[in-house]
């Protein structure tokens, strides 16, 4: 659990070379204007001739290789607007998507599976970029999120939704990275949280419209086509790429002599280690108390799987790789082990929510997935302007802490707020509790970001990076894998508990595999399996509320 003493003290100033201690505590103004990481040519490195863009490049917080002369962020935004739908197309159509093949109770598998894609060939991102460049790293990632979604939109089983949302998954982790690494490549560090705030309504549009342009597919012309259209924009956002986004093809910095473009240099054991670890925790997250018991041998070789693999790694990463996927110094580093878990608990307590509000109104209200979707819409605004504020107090201040400090308090009273009145009978105002919990995630998500590359060097931060995205999508799995095992177990023992009527063990099954199902029911029995799906979800807000406020304590 962090504590705010862990982050540096709030008269640090935001850009701190580390060896400088006699800059610690003078104020951001006087730093910044005496600072060696903010020469003339990085104050506007969006300008000026490609040589000294290029320059400023390698001087900024990536240290990175892109050489464009054009801000580079209209040419990859169609990419990060898809890749942000297509989080919330499957939030709210995971309900009929998996009612179809009978399977309701592995609906958390379609997001589980995109998040275990993700944190499998997440660190493996950006040494690919040092090695071949950016630009053709990202059209790599565009080429594998397109395939998934081809996968997805053909599958005749629910086991091949789940293998294109992987695929699909290692494609959203290229995107991600990379989208954040070219923002460390060009932006002074002073400038982060501004320019992560506008990126940010691209994302934040893209989560937005993705939850009802995918309900509403879903309700005319079919869940498929949520998938396949994905297929074609993504074709157009990697020619955007192609044509206009200029770049140097390898990074001019490397911590080997040898920067040969070669994959050799890739440790691709620690890769595997590091997948496999995720996976066979993620696998005991969300099978655990359903397929199997908590107690079982299933559960304990899980477990004992994801500590072996998760030792050998560090031990691999500390003694034997000799180009480290992810070097263990990165976290002793100021701020950087902090950050991690700040972010960590904030996403995995908001995907809990994103997750949730969908179910709630098509079993509450028998809503069509199109006006589920929609009730998403007040959170990822929430992120937005989150996002915009803590851009503006960042730049101005210099100061990230309090940004820090408040975002959990923030989010609670999203949680708090769901827990005390989403008891079934939600007007459309009542939507609206959940804008706080996108404030407060932005505002962690953006701090962060900041505070995590305030104190590394240029050689660190893509590692850094790499890393907070893994922590991104490892919580997004936790956040949505406790969640659906919580809901599954609660509503079961409410329905044991208050259904007495002779095929009660028919309606309790029938009700987890096919939302349909429970907007058959009428009379009593509705109300029960009704008030039994309220009394799950609540106890997954009260999850969310103790996430969020143990950022700040």
């Amino acid at each position: 659990m962090p504590t705010t003493s862990s982050i540096d003290d709030d008269t640090t100033p935001l850009i701190s070379d580390r060896r400088d201690n006699e800059n610690i505590g003078q104020p951001y103004s006087t730093f910044l204007s005496k600072s060696p990481l903010l020469s003339e040519t990085e104050q506007s490195p969006l300008s000026g001739d490609e040589s000294s863009v290029d320059d400023a490049s390698t001087k900024s917080a990536g240290g990175g290789c892109m050489g464009s002369v054009t801000n580079p962020f209209p040419n990859t935004s169609l990419g990060e607007f898809i890749s942000n739908a297509d989080s919330t197309i499957v939030m709210a159509t995971a309900g009929p998507i998996s009612s179809e093949f009978n399977k309701l109770q592995d609906a958390s598998w379609l997001a589980t599976a995109f998040a275990l894609g993700v944190g499998s060939v997440q660190l493996i991102y950006g040494k690919l970029s040092i090695i071949y460049g950016r630009k053709p790293i990202l059209l790599v990632a565009y080429f594998l999120l397109a395939l998934g979604c081809v996968i997805c939109g053909i599958s005749p089983s629910m086991s091949t939704v789940i293998l294109g949302r992987v695929v699909s998954g290692m494609g959203g982790a290229g995107i991600m990275a990379m989208g954040s690494i070219i923002i460390l490549d060009v932006v002074p560090k002073r400038d982060l949280a501004a320019w992560r705030a506008i990126v940010n309504i691209s994302m934040t549009l893209g989560r937005s419209i993705g939850g009802p342009i995918g309900g509403w597919l879903t309700d005319t012309i079919g869940w498929r086509w949520v998938f396949l259209t994905q297929a074609p924009l993504l074709g157009v956002a990697a020619i955007l790429v192609t044509i206009f986004l200029r770049f140097t093809p390898k990074s001019k910095s490397s911590t080997n002599k040898d920067s040969t473009p070669s994959i050799r240099r890739v440790d691709i054991p620690g890769c595997l280690l590091l997948a496999t670890s995720v996976v066979s925790f993620t696998l005991l997250i969300d099978r655990g108390g359903k397929a199997f018991s908590w107690t079982s041998h299933y559960a304990l070789l899980l477990a004992a799987s994801g500590l072996t693999f998760l030792t050998t790694f560090i031990y691999y990463e500390h003694s034997v790789a000799p180009e480290p996927i992810f070097s263990l110094a990165i976290l002793r580093l100021p701020n950087v082990s902090t950050c991690y878990l700040i972010g960590m608990l904030q996403i995995a307590a908001q995907s809990s929510m994103m997750y949730t509000v969908p179910l709630y109104f098509q079993v509450t209200a028998n809503v069509p997935a199109a006006v589920a979707g929609t009730h998403l819409v007040p959170s990822v605004v929430g992120n937005a302007i989150g996002g915009l504020i803590a851009g503006w107090f960042i730049r101005r201040t210099g100061h990230y802490k309090p940004v820090l400090f408040i975002a959990g308090l923030v989010a609670s009273i999203s949680y708090l707020l769901l827990y005390l009145r989403w008891n079934g009978n939600t007007s459309v105002w009542e939507s609206l509790y959940i804008v706080p919990g996108g404030i407060g995630t932005a505002f962690a998500s953006a701090a962060s970001f900041v505070a995590l590359t305030a104190f590394c060097d240029p050689d660190e931060v893509i590692m850094a990076t790499g890393g907070y995205m893994l922590v991104f999508s490892i919580a997004m799995t936790a956040g949505v894998t406790t969640t659906n095992s919580i809901l599954t177990s609660m509503f079961k023992w409410n329905m044991l508990r208050d259904l007495t009527v002779p095929n009660a063990d028919k309606i309790i099954r029938h009700s987890l595999e096919n939302s349909h199902y429970i907007s058959g029911l009428t009379g009593e029995v509705r109300e029960i399996v009704v008030k039994s799906y309220v009394g799950g979800l609540r106890s997954t807000y009260r999850k969310s509320f103790n996430f969020s406020l143990m950022g700040p304590v």
